[in-house]
């Protein structure tokens, strides 16, 4: 996982603007063009990170993950994550002696321990 681009938090005044502006089911257009579904999403929580005073990374991330890429994502260490993947907790897929983690299986992990800020 390469990170491409790092936005940096916004100042408390802009962060207080972009959080009364997502107050509610705001309507997300591109060009004109209403986003819907899974698009809009990824942009309200990027939006909703911004407005929480948070940076955030930009990347491409594989579908199959590391165990150290996995362990970022999930904000562990990567003894954490051999130690989930061994409990079953944490699907695996082996490619050779080396763990790799389906992209879908850790997200679904991390949402069931959503963080705290």
């Amino acid at each position: 996982m390469s990170i491409d681009h790092i936005v940096s938090a916004l100042g408390s005044t802009a962060a207080a603007e972009l959080a009364a502006a997502l107050d509610g089911s705001p309507l997300v257009t591109l060009d004109g063009t209403v986003l819907a579904g899974p698009a809009r999403d990824a942009v309200l929580e990027l939006l909703a990170l911004l407005a929480d005073g948070q940076s955030v990374a930009l990347g491409a991330v594989a579908d199959l993950l590391t165990t150290s890429q996995a362990a970022e994502i999930l904000g562990v260490s990567d003894t954490y994550v051999r130690r989930l993947a061994d409990s079953g907790a944490l699907p695996i897929e082996m490619r050779g002696t080396h763990r790799r983690f389906r992209l879908s299986d850790v997200m679904a992990y991390r949402e069931k321990f959503p963080r705290t800020s």
